[in-house]
């Protein structure tokens, strides 16, 4: 690791320019980044589909609005419950978009410092911090509730279908505020508490204190402004991904083309929007560093050390 030759430069910034720098970073590593997100990020695809993709099929809406024969009356696309299967498939994909992160994040650690890290060791690092991963994001962060509630939501009474989707809404709005106000606890984990060696013998709660409180309105700013850009790019790639597969595929308006675009085309913009907003938040944390503890001067500091311990083996006195 050469601590003081970086791929980019360590330096406080503004946030216009970590969301440029992010570009320039996944442009730069196209292959490992993509790689690393895609091992959680599929898995988490085909669940979400697996937990609410009852929602676009028939049976499920023609109990919903108690018809007897999907022959009695004509059953078009504006029929089926397209909204609140992409509201929960939003809400679904913003709260797991740390558990999807959690590979690139160590992938990302490891290339801007010049080391070249495979997918095997990147691995070995999320299994060991799997028991804090789940307590911190499964738990405290709510991801295990919202999976169970949107499981729950193939009860065939409405009334309580009502209700298990006002509870999801409620607790997701809780649980980003949450995350908005402590934005890196999945870069503590990962980085800094994975080291059995660090001399850093503060727990994660006081870390996580000791990194986030202190400004605390820069990071809560920057964590809404980072949510709110991955939207809108979600939102373009969403257009463009449709535009695709309208002409390569379907025809615009088919009961095909909604179920191709729910299932698969919407949630796969929002996962690369998921991509690109995690390489921004590591950039974040990365400033935040700076910004608190003079970070580019002790990663100097520390880059010396280890060329004069380097030396002394070969007889170099000092």
């Amino acid at each position: 690791m050469q601590l003081d030759k970086t791929h980019i430069q360590i330096r406080n910034r503004n946030e216009n320019e970590l969301l440029d720098i992010a570009l320039h970073v996944i442009c730069r590593f196209p292959v490992q980044i993509f790689l690393s997100f895609a091992l959680l990020a599929i898995p988490l695809l085909v669940l979400n589909n697996l937990l609410i993709g009852h929602i676009l099929t028939l049976d499920y809406n023609l109990a919903f609005q108690m018809r007897t024969s999907i022959v009695e009356e004509t059953y078009t696309s504006s029929d089926i419950s397209y909204k609140t299967f992409l509201v929960l498939q939003v809400i679904l994909i913003i709260i797991e978009a740390p558990i999807a992160s959690i590979l690139s994040t160590v992938m990302l650690s490891k290339l801007i410092f010049n080391e070249a890290p495979t997918l095997s060791s990147i691995i070995k690092i999320g299994l060991k911090n799997t028991g804090k991963l789940f307590a911190s994001l499964g738990l405290k962060r709510g991801v295990l509730f919202i999976v169970l509630l949107a499981a729950l939501m193939r009860t065939p009474d409405s009334i309580t279908r009502g209700f298990i989707l006002a509870t999801i809404i409620i607790a997701f709005f809780v649980f980003i505020w949450v995350r908005g106000a402590r934005p890196f606890i999945l870069e503590i984990i990962l980085l800094e508490q994975s080291d059995a060696e660090s001399s850093n013998k503060m727990s994660l709660q006081q870390r996580s204190r000791m990194l986030h409180t202190t400004v605390g309105g820069n990071v809560f700013g920057r964590s809404m402004y980072g949510l709110v850009v991955g939207c809108c790019l979600a939102i373009c790639m969403h257009g463009c991904l449709t535009f695709l597969s309208v002409n390569l595929f379907t025809e615009t308006g088919t009961m095909e083309h909604l179920d191709l675009t729910a299932r698969w085309i919407f949630p796969i913009a929002c996962w690369l929007a998921v991509l690109y907003t995690s390489v921004v938040r590591f950039l974040n944390y990365l400033d935040t560093r700076i910004l608190l503890e003079g970070w580019e001067a002790e990663l100097k500091i520390r880059s010396e050390a280890m060329r004069i311990k380097q030396r002394q083996p070969l007889g170099t006195n000092w």
